[in-house]
């Protein structure tokens, strides 16, 4: 026994010694001049965490060229490496990629740096932290440490316990809104193995749908409702969605989970014939029918005034939902563009805070994919997305939201992969901007853009982190576009560590003012700032094998169509182009290029660079950097500019000494009184130049400015005044014979028309209104209108069309116009127009001031409740929502949705009886508005005014009073009760 001991001692000591020699080990290796820096900002994710699992997500510290890996501890011990054992639908993308695609090394090495810890136990806690790894092996210090919790196993609420039956051809939307409308907080809906069929579905806060199963959209319109605007001012009607989160009161809607193992099908257009593609991975990818609305519902015609039956089966027809959709809505009068903005997207959310989506795979939209708006806290981790090449097919699109994650997805689309939007015109100006966004580890493939900001621009998208990413066979990689009414842009984004390989659209880069697309039908007002694309970084970015007509590895395309606007402070650094087309640059100010290399150019002679208009151009270390960016021209000390009147006064000639360049004047711009002559980027190649349209007897100043080849242009160049001869002129413009001002109409052909007769219609705007009248003359010519309303002046027209800006909603306004000379002599046009513009469209939801007040009744099972009437912003309150415990109290047969108009009452008390003595109560109300939009149904425009109907929408308040009532027997009768 004494030896035993002896040994144990022996044993324990050798354990304490190795151990303290482990410690030290551990922390010379953590101190090790090699060791790579520590990983920072370890995080789990918005609602990224469930009963057994939880995933998480670091940045790369700000030095990170030396790491290879990242290794996963939980509790103390390494649990796994993010390179090897990540399991999302992108991971096997990526290695095949580096595998198969990139064999040579050329691209640059993504990092993933995302992890799902599973097979946990239900409402536990977890200490989690990461370390670096390099080449060699050596791990860095750990990371911050974080604890995670897991939930408690939730309450499971399946669809088929509420009469949903699988593999069968019933719809089985009532069941799956049942097991929602039950289910507690905190629970799961599951949709188990097996097809199910759907219309439209409500989500409510605090909940999981999880996907097992198969979930197809219903092919039928009715079971979409179609009064969805994208935003308060658009223009054209849409349908809801497959799955809907949906609140006007931004907020009130919190934590849902979209999650699970099975696919969600839109069942929106037919199948190409070539269906299924292989993709480079070797799996079978579907392939949708490229679409259009001239396709969408086939050979459909006006005949005897109605619509000509749709035939789904037909060659011709190419959509299923989305055909039965757009014909619904030209049924019931709108044109073939009109009613293609009627298709369903896949999911849309609106006003939720906390939106996590894991797992599914989205097929077939009708319309977009996933799509969120004026939401926030939103990730979307590990979704498989095949729409390829379904028309206008957007993976996950965001509107008007902030703080998203989107990671470790499989993105196949027929549209933008991963899209970002912010309004339009000058309603968005002031809304809050799209951003904050992290996009990392994803495959992105065959989609029109890779990550793109735009078209919808109006209120900034900004703030975002593009790193460690594959773009395969995309048509652009970072595609920015917006056109000059949109206003606002994109900013402040950094786009790295991305490996671009056979971009084959419009190129790996796009910034372009000059975005246009055919199926828009949303009418707005223009901004007032025009919209641009500025500080962007692209870094250690590896473009390879680029294809497609458009031949340019980087556009950039500002304007000059309502002045010149640049796109700006755009920097590419360490990025190599392979077999790529040459750079086409046009209005693009203070880029710069450092360390980038052209191989294999495609285009140009090999000459990597095509620049016009542009300036402020910086190229270091960089192929074939144009030796005429360096520098901008150069005026002499005693240049000048020489001015002479014509004797007529209606013409100067100004002459001036050449400015000098290191490579080359070619141009010149000339400015008259501070404002540029002509649209053109120079006015003259020449070292004169006549300037016409003066009049007598007036001063003017000239200035003139030298521009080189590329579009580096002076600003201190001469400057001249001048009085020109003759005498003033105090003749007025003459007034052209027609002095009518009118709205500019738009026609309606015969053959979309119920009637088959051609109309002409006036489309109103909420905030502007368009005119246009016959041109005035004048003897020294015409300088432009004065435009008023109502009496006051509201802005001057260079020529005989004008847009008034500004205006009030549903009010009226009359407008008359004054023609204006070069000499300020004044003429007002004889007649005037009355316009009215559009009927104020809602607000935002209804709102409340003061609480719920709940008396108890005498009988102590009743509560008699009693609110303020709600009040809300261009819509009438019509009725409201009682709830009792979360439920809410219904009529018969009402079926209650966040967008129809059932209610409990329509006054502002209501008695809840048949409660039970001793229980605790709480009671909640929330109020309904109804709004007015006019929707187009241009088929029926000789018959509505306009071709203009009145639609209803309901917006219930999501926030709202609430009371908690206790029944406690021999104590359950209110003060007011014992008065009476």
């Amino acid at each position: 026994m004494k030896r035993l001991k002896i040994c144990i001692s022996i044993i324990l000591v050798s354990l304490l010694v190795f151990s303290q020699l482990g410690a030290k080990a551990l922390a010379n290796k953590q101190s090790a001049p090699n060791a790579p820096a520590s990983p920072v900002n370890l995080q789990i994710p918005k609602l990224a965490y469930d009963e057994d699992s939880i995933t998480l997500v670091w940045e790369k510290p700000e030095h990170y060229s030396d790491i290879v890996d990242f290794n996963v501890y939980m509790n103390g011990e390494k649990i796994g490496s993010a390179l090897k054992d990540n399991s999302g639908p992108a991971k096997a993308y990526i290695d095949n990629f580096y595998k198969n695609i990139d064999k040579d090394h050329f691209h640059v090495d993504i990092l993933i740096h995302n992890f799902m810890v599973d097979n946990l136990k239900p409402n536990k806690s977890y200490e989690f932290y990461v370390t670096s790894v390099n080449a060699e092996g050596v791990e860095s210090a750990p990371s911050n440490k974080i604890v995670g919790k897991t939930t408690a196993v939730p309450e499971v609420f399946s669809i088929v316990d509420f009469g949903a039956t699988p593999n069968d051809q019933t719809k089985d939307t009532e069941a799956i809104q049942a097991a929602i409308d039950a289910a507690t907080p905190g629970s799961k809906v599951l949709i188990p193995e097996g097809k199910f069929i759907s219309g439209e579905i409500w989500l409510k806060s605090d909940m999981t749908l999880q996907v097992d199963g198969y979930l197809l959209g219903s092919p039928d319109a009715v079971d979409y409702s179609r009064n969805f605007w994208v935003y308060d001012y658009s223009t054209d009607e849409r349908s809801y969605s497959l799955i809907n989160a949906h609140t006007y009161d931004y907020g009130s809607l919190k934590n849902i989970r979209i999650v699970g193992k099975g696919t969600i099908d839109g069942n929106g257009w037919k199948m190409d014939p070539n269906s299924p593609t292989i993709d480079e991975a070797g799996n079978e990818l579907p392939r949708l029918i490229a679409g259009s609305n001239s396709k969408v519902a086939g050979n459909v015609t006006v005949q005897d005034g109605h619509l000509s039956p749709l035939d789904p089966a037909s060659d011709s027809t190419y959509g299923i939902l989305a055909a039965a959709q757009s014909y619904a809505a030209q049924v019931d009068g709108m044109n073939p563009k009109s009613a293609y903005s009627a298709r369903s997207n896949l999911i849309t959310v609106r006003g939720v805070d906390g939106m996590y989506y894991e797992g599914i795979t989205q097929l077939n939209p009708s319309f977009h994919g996933i799509v969120n708006l004026h939401s926030k806290n939103i990730v979307v981790n590990g979704i498989t997305a095949k729409t390829y090449d379904a028309n206008n097919a957007d993976g996950f699109e965001f509107g008007d939201s902030q703080n998203i994650m989107v990671f470790n997805n499989f993105v196949d689309t027929g549209d933008d992969a991963i899209n970002f939007a912010a309004g339009m015109g000058q309603a968005a100006a002031d809304e809050e901007t799209t951003g904050e966004a992290w996009i990392f580890n994803n495959y992105i493939r065959e989609g029109h853009g890779g990550v793109v900001t735009g078209s919808h621009t109006g209120s900034w998208i900004e703030n975002f982190l593009v790193e460690d990413n594959i773009m395969y066979k995309t048509d652009v990689g970072l595609r920015a576009k917006t056109n000059t009414p949109m206003g606002g842009g994109a900013r402040d984004i950094l786009f790295r560590d991305n490996a671009l390989e056979g971009i084959d659209g419009d190129g790996p880069f796009v910034f372009t003012s000059s975005y246009e697309d055919a199926n828009a039908a949303i009418l707005y007002e223009p901004a007032q700032q025009i919209s641009q694309f500025k500080d962007i970084r692209i870094e250690n970015t590896t473009v390879r094998n680029q294809g497609g007509s458009k031949k340019q590895a980087i556009l950039v395309k500002g304007n000059n169509d309502v002045g010149e606007v640049f796109h700006e402070n755009i920097t590419f650094e360490n990025v190599k182009f392979d077999n790529a087309f040459s750079v086409n640059m046009d209005y693009a100010k203070d880029l710069k290029f450092k360390n980038v290399s052209f191989t294999n150019v495609k285009d140009n002679g090999g000459n990597p660079w095509r620049i016009t208009n542009s300036t402020g151009l910086v190229f270091e270390n960089t192929t074939g950097a144009p030796l005429d960016a360096a520098q901008k021209p150069e005026w002499s000390e005693t240049a000048a500019v020489q001015a002479v009147s014509s004797d007529d006064g209606k013409s100067v000639t100004l002459t001036w000494n050449g400015a000098s360049d290191n490579i080359g004047v070619s141009g010149y711009t000339i400015y008259k009184d501070g404002k540029k002559i002509g649209t053109g980027y120079m006015t003259t190649n020449n070292t004169s130049f006549t300037v016409n349209g003066l009049t007598p007897a007036k001063e003017y100043t000239f200035k003139v400015e030298a521009t080189d080849t590329i579009g580096n242009r002076t600003s201190d160049g001469p400057e001249v005044k001048v009085k020109t001869k003759g005498e003033a002129d105090v003749t007025a413009p003459v007034l052209p014979g027609d002095t009518k001002i009118k709205e500019p109409t738009t026609s309606i052909p015969a053959n979309e028309t119920f009637s088959g007769k051609e109309v002409e219609v006036v489309y109103p705007g909420f905030t502007w209104a368009s005119l246009d009248w016959e041109s005035a003359s004048d003897d020294t010519g015409v300088a432009g209108y004065n435009v008023y309303a109502n009496g006051k002046f509201h802005g001057f027209a260079e020529s005989s069309n004008y847009t008034l800006t500004n205006l009030q909603p549903g009010t009226k306004y009359v407008v008359e116009v004054e023609a204006v000379d070069l000499a300020g002599n004044k003429t007002k046009y004889g007649s005037s127009m009355e316009v009215e513009t559009a009927a104020p469209y809602a607000i935002g939801a209804p709102s409340f001031t003061g609480g719920l007040k709940g008396q108890i009744g005498m009988d102590g099972t009743s509560v008699s409740l009693s609110w303020n009437k709600a009040a809300a912003i261009n819509q009438d309150v019509i009725g409201y929502r009682v709830y009792v415990n979360g439920k809410p109290i219904k009529p018969e047969g009402a079926r209650f949705t966040p967008i129809n108009a059932e209610m409990t009452t329509a006054e502002t008390h209501y008695t809840v009886t048949g409660l039970k003595q001793g229980k605790q109560y709480t009671f909640k109300v929330e109020a309904v508005g109804q709004g007015i939009k006019d929707s187009k149904r241009e088929r029926l425009s000789n018959v509505i005014p306009n071709g203009l109907e009145r639609v209803f929408g309901y917006r219930w308040s999501g926030f709202g009073p609430s009371e908690t009532v206790h029944l406690i027997p021999g104590k359950a009768i209110s003060e007011q009760a014992k008065s009476e």
